[in-house]
């Protein structure tokens, strides 16, 4: 069904206020490039959810220390929100909600030729990369990176147990990613990202990655950090939610994302850098069961349910954090996402 297209603007409460346009929106909507034109957005009961649910989303997000939320249906904006002084334009460091983003860019590396997953991360980076002994290192494949199976301690960087057999969540590890990428396409991860998919998909940012100050891994290298704002981590889930493919163009392999989010056979809800929130869970994050995410440290989030043409992106401070990517705020979230559809 075609929908008004609208522009959105924001309150210094954090209030979303809408101005309608007369431009119909197509079925297979995606926004203007670089939020160059209004980006449509729809009511509350024709996206599927009822206001009052919908609004409890909203404050549901607002009280756990967050600073943005997205929420799009079919593409169109149905809720946008910001908090602690931040708006449209705020840029922030997304954490490990990089992964996934890095997961893309590994399968388009794989559609390109450039490398396969069974490779060692050894032909492309060379030994010593790890504290691995060296025979070990040259065990551990791009596969083992991407699923968090390097058998690496993510504290020291030795060998802990053998490829393949165990899953620790290891982000020294999936780091190494990013040079492979540079190796194998011969540029640098910024020019990479921009050509095959940020400028495709309407980012704009020239430089989304940077090094994050001082910080260093475990082998002394610097720590680097994607930043974007809470509408362009909703285009790159509105993507993903497409299957890869934006306006005309498949930019992935059409069953990239379906083979990305598949379970690893070492844990049921993890893929290709890609957490499975609603495979084979009970309670809460069950009841909606193609939930996918990428995650990231103090609660970054991009949610994408294909099934409810749903994309959800949050930025803040830690909401209720347990782990390094998981929240407890995840559950308490999916609950009132659930409970404000019709």
């Amino acid at each position: 069904m075609d929908a008004p297209a609208t522009t959105v603007g924001q309150t210094a409460a954090g209030i979303s206020t809408t101005t309608t346009s007369t431009v119909t929106v197509p079925d297979d909507y995606y926004p203007p490039a670089h939020d160059r034109g209004a980006w449509a957005m729809v009511d509350a009961a024709d996206a599927g959810y009822t206001a009052a649910g919908l609004a409890e989303v909203v404050s549901l997000v607002e009280v756990s220390n967050s600073q943005s939320l997205v929420v799009l249906a079919a593409g169109r904006i149905v809720a946008e929100h910001y908090w602690l002084g931040a708006d449209a334009s705020t840029v922030r460091d997304v954490a490990s909600v990089q992964k996934s983003v890095v997961s893309t860019m590994v399968g388009m590396a794989r559609d390109r030729g450039l490398l396969e997953f069974d490779e060692p991360v050894s032909s492309f980076l060379g030994s010593g990369w790890s504290r691995a002994d060296p025979a070990d290192e040259a065990t551990i494949t791009l596969f083992h990176l991407l699923t968090m199976s390097s058998g690496l301690n993510p504290r020291n960087f030795r060998s802990a147990a053998q490829p393949g057999t165990v899953w620790d969540y290891n982000t020294d590890a999936y780091q190494r990613l990013r040079p492979v990428l540079e190796v194998a396409a011969g540029v640098d991860i910024n020019t990479l990202t921009n050509e095959w998919l940020f400028a495709p998909i309407g980012i704009a940012s020239p430089t989304p990655w940077a090094v994050r100050g001082a910080l260093t891994d475990s082998m002394g290298e610097p720590a680097w950090g994607l930043l974007l704002t809470a509408r362009e981590m909703a285009r790159y889930g509105l993507f993903a939610m497409r299957g890869g493919r934006w306006l005309e163009e498949q930019l992935s392999a059409p069953q990239w994302f379906a083979e990305a989010w598949t379970p690893t056979a070492l844990k049921g809800d993890y893929g290709y850098l890609w957490w499975l929130l609603g495979r084979g869970r009970a309670g809460p994050l069950g009841s909606v069961p193609d939930l996918v995410a990428a995650l990231g440290a103090q609660d970054q989030k991009i949610y994408v349910s294909p099934a409810n043409e749903l994309v959800l992106s949050r930025q803040g401070g830690a909401a209720a954090e347990t782990t390094e990517a998981q929240s407890d705020f995840d559950a308490a979230l999916v609950t009132a996402l659930s409970r404000a559809r019709r």
